[in-house]
């Protein structure tokens, strides 16, 4: 199986910000977790960032892992479970904006710092 990620950029309506929230994890993260090969969810919220311009103020960001051997019928499989799941007015519909990740790598911070050879 392969991993992959679902990127999801979005902001609430001004002045529905608690609603927003309780949506999200109340009911939403649980309706996409119901979309096959989908395993996981985390929600995120823009502390900092030098495109926040472009993200705009109070964005989040909700990534959901997925692991599958078929990516393209995971993909048509949420897309068309996305046909049915609800946006509230609470989401601000024009920030919404979905990216799919395939991990190329990965590392670990040493625990100990490099030490040069001393030849």
């Amino acid at each position: 199986m392969t991993r992959y990620f679902l990127a999801v950029h979005t902001r609430p309506t001004p002045g529905r910000e608690t609603e927003y929230h309780r949506w999200y994890d109340d009911f939403h993260l649980d309706e996409v977790l119901q979309v096959p090969d989908f395993v996981t969810a985390e929600r995120h919220v823009l502390v900092q960032s030098e495109g926040a311009q472009l993200l705009g103020p109070g964005s989040h960001l909700a990534v959901f892992t997925i692991t599958s051997d078929d990516i393209d019928a995971t993909m048509t499989a949420f897309r068309h479970a996305q046909k049915s799941m609800a946006r509230p007015a609470c989401l601000d519909a024009d920030s919404v904006a979905l990216s799919w990740w395939r991990p190329l790598g990965s590392r670990t911070a040493s625990s100990s710092p490099l030490v040069p050879d001393s030849a």
